[in-house]
């Protein structure tokens, strides 16, 4: 016998309920906050300490808004996103890494043929193309915060 099939509003019921806890949620959590906080922990005048500018460990920042920012600060950023996503490309490497190392088809989740060296090669190429660039970038004293 087969079962119904389930009516348009036995389709739609749990997705509009599940819509709903998710704008309701978020809008309550905002109303806590914003009228919560002022019953809980009441008005509090602002130190004007406060309001002094502070960066980076200095309590006064020297010079306005239009000041340069050593190219240093720069550089440190794009060798971070270069290697963050160089570091990326690992991710897909070990998901197939099974498949790589196996020198026939990879059947069941075992490897009956053998084991291959092509997965840990291309790992080891990889990783020697990212020491040459670290090399290289710590050679030109980009790394360095003399």
């Amino acid at each position: 016998m087969d079962a119904p099939s389930p009516s348009m509003f036995d389709r739609v019921f749990p997705l509009t309920i599940l819509v709903l806890l998710g704008l309701a949620l978020p809008t309550a959590l905002l109303l806590i906050n914003r009228f919560g906080n002022r019953w809980a922990i009441g008005r509090r005048d602002a130190d004007p300490g406060k309001h002094e500018p502070y960066e980076c460990g200095l309590t006064s920042t020297a010079g306005g808004a239009g000041e340069r920012f050593p190219v240093k600060f720069y550089l440190v950023a794009m060798l971070f996103l270069a290697f963050d996503v160089e570091v990326a490309f690992l991710y897909p490497w070990a998901i197939n890494y099974a498949a790589l190392s196996c020198a026939g088809p990879l059947s069941t989740g075992a490897c009956g043929t053998g084991v291959s060296w092509l997965g840990f090669g291309v790992l080891a190429l990889f990783m020697a193309v990212l020491l040459v660039a670290l090399a290289y970038v710590w050679r030109k004293g980009a790394i360095g915060w003399d």
